[in-house]
């Protein structure tokens, strides 16, 4: 495993990068192509997003081992949720590339989650002509898919969002902090990422809650994109926090995990999160229920 990698760069450290070109992003997107997980593709994806505030951020895809490649994160997806764990509710501009040196559009399946971002049409993309010696920017709109109509008074992907949920089982909360996203609890952090999810079409917001073998914790809330099947899942949105600040962890070390979701919703992840953890985490990984209404 290559060694640990900052997945976001301040505003200073942004500016003193300069422009978003391809000679400036060449060398940092090499530096993160380690990070991938593409070890059953072979095929490793970085992208690079610029933030509203000034900040920037790397998304790399992940493959998880013994699992079909449609419960993968694409880099793309991976950037998004990184974007949601910083607070970031405008991508102004984003690069794509597998090598530093050619840089392309976005998978039609992510187009899909980029979709539900607000003004997203005004979004730069980063490409190259085919020899990757130019670079040019285009309005993202180009690529989105055309007459989709979303909900205008609902918040938009990454905008401030607060799924007024509780848990069923009161009892719970006796330990559940004030400020959870700052606190080292799987069940706190759990439902404080089902609290903050994205599910407007299907009303089922979720939170997965992950600790390591050294007792740090990971989460992430489900991530609904317009076409649905190509939502970013729970589970999936911790790993990405995982990867990200997990210093350059396997997934083994993953111990324990939460999954807060709704009792009697019309989808459920559980089925799902827990294939996954039986798959990838320490075979003696504990996985947990706790429900919401």
């Amino acid at each position: 495993m290559a060694q640990p990698m900052r997945f976001m760069l301040n505003q200073i450290e942004t500016e003193s990068y300069g422009a978003f070109t391809p000679q400036i992003l060449s060398p940092l997107i090499n530096h993160a192509i380690p990070h991938t997980r593409a070890q059953i593709s072979g095929s490793p994806v970085v992208a690079v997003g610029g933030g509203s505030s000034g900040r920037t951020f790397f998304g790399v895809n992940v493959e998880l081992p013994g699992l079909p490649l449609d419960h993968s994160i694409h880099a793309e997806q991976f950037l998004l949720a990184n974007l949601a764990l910083h607070f970031e509710q405008k991508l102004e501009c984003i690069a794509i590339s597998t090598n530093g040196y050619y840089f392309q559009e976005p998978c039609g399946h992510c187009c899909q989650l980029l979709h539900k971002i607000r003004d997203m049409s005004d979004t730069k993309i980063l490409l190259t002509n085919p020899t990757g010696q130019k670079g040019t920017y285009m309005n993202l709109s180009t690529f989105l898919p055309q007459g989709l109509i979303s909900q205008a008074n609902v918040p938009r992907l990454l905008e401030r969002n607060f799924n007024c949920i509780e848990l069923i089982n009161h009892s719970l909360y006796m330990d559940i902090c004030s400020y959870s996203e700052h606190c080292n609890h799987l069940n706190c952090r759990a439902l404080k990422a089902a609290t903050i999810s994205y599910a407007p079409d299907s009303k089922c917001p979720s939170g997965v809650a992950l600790i390591d073998h050294r007792g740090k914790v990971y989460s992430g809330g489900y991530m609904e994109s317009v076409a649905h099947n190509t939502s970013l899942g729970p589970v999936q949105a911790a790993l990405v926090d995982f990867v990200a600040n997990g210093d350059g962890q396997e997934f083994k070390n993953i111990v324990e995990a939460v999954l807060v979701e709704k009792k009697c919703g019309v989808l459920s992840q559980e089925a799902t999160a827990r294939m996954i953890l039986e798959k990838i985490a320490d075979p003696d990984c504990i996985f947990r229920v706790l429900h919401c209404k």
